[in-house]
């Protein structure tokens, strides 16, 4: 039995974990505290941790204990830029997916996004206003922009997958726009689609905001088609 209880026992603590008993960057229970509380012997508890140590849950520091690992978004962006480059995918495979991501992000926008959410994608799209000139720096405001269009969700997976998708997509080809003489004709073309999305989330029209994010995905794809012409990626 005990060569599967510490199979058991690793899930209980990953638990308590995610339940936030056991919070992030805090010590664990030392060994003999976890043997008394699980009513299980130290070996148990030292392969329960080692699994947990595996999957990245738990940092294990040599005369100090174990620690709950901080979670960190780019994680999940390496991961999905690891399995892209195993399936040798291409830049459009990896918009068309984002693209289906921002139809479900818009549609649930639309939703429930509350008067403070519209607020927020205004201010942004102000200060976006200011740097249309400067592609570098309304890059980082439209990854401002789409990350506060996930927020307004109320389901922050949402803002973890958008900027994880951002960072492969718009991350690098984007910035080599500055490099064509039609950039800032693109950002503007940008710029009028996010307030026209704002809108249309302000004004609870569905169809109207899905076909706006749809053009707005497509002018990016018309970027990408761009530069591979010119040999720019």
């Amino acid at each position: 039995m005990e060569d599967l209880l510490y199979i058991e026992i690793s899930a209980e603590i990953e638990k308590k974990i995610n339940q936030g008993i056991y919070q992030e960057g805090e010590k664990l229970p030392s060994e003999r505290e976890l043997t008394h509380d699980l009513q299980v012997s130290r070996n148990v508890i030292r392969q329960a941790l080692t699994i947990l140590r595996e999957k990245g849950i738990i940092m294990i520091r040599p005369g100090k204990g174990a620690y709950v690992t901080r979670l960190k978004d780019n994680i999940v962006s390496d991961s999905l830029k690891r399995i892209a480059q195993k399936y040798e995918s291409s830049i459009e495979d990896i918009l068309e997916v984002r693209e289906e991501l921002e139809i479900s992000i818009t549609k649930k926008a639309v939703q429930k996004a509350t008067g403070g959410d519209v607020k927020k994608l205004k201010l942004i799209w102000g200060v976006m206003e200011t740097k249309q000139s400067r592609a570098s720096e309304y890059l980082e405001e439209d990854l401002n922009f789409h990350v506060a269009l996930a927020a307004s969700t109320q389901n922050p997976l949402f803002t973890v997958l958008i900027r994880s998708f951002f960072d492969m997509t718009e991350k690098s080809p984007f910035t080599l726009t500055n490099l064509t003489s039609g950039y800032i004709d693109v950002i503007q073309k940008a710029q009028k689609q996010h307030w026209e999305l704002i809108e249309a989330i302000e004004s609870k029209d569905e169809p109207k905001a899905v076909r706006i994010i749809r053009d707005h995905m497509n002018l990016f794809r018309e970027e990408i088609h761009f530069l591979r012409g010119q040999k720019m990626i």
